[in-house]
């Protein structure tokens, strides 16, 4: 059976959006595919389905303590990449 080569920066990405964006991170578990595009990433089918799979309460809780370590900092940073997306 081939190897299906993962690529870590677009995974990267797609959690790290999530452990920083309680929306999207709700977005990704209600409809994962439409989530990723929406935030111009496209994963492959193998990486789509691990993506699916991420046990959402563990990333809510993880993500949670995240932001509340980050404060306004992560809440800037997500301001300034809505803004970067529509110049």
């Amino acid at each position: 059976m081939p190897t299906r080569a993962v690529n870590q920066e677009r995974l990267a990405t797609v959690v790290g959006r999530a452990l920083l964006d309680k929306e999207f991170a709700e977005q990704l578990h209600k409809d994962a595919e439409a989530a990723v595009k929406g935030i111009g990433v496209h994963l492959t089918a193998t990486e789509l389905t691990a993506v699916k799979n991420i046990d959402t309460a563990k990333l809510g809780s993880a993500g949670a303590g995240i932001r509340d370590k980050l404060g306004n900092a992560a809440i800037f940073d997500q301001q300034q990449n809505v803004q970067a997306q529509m110049d």
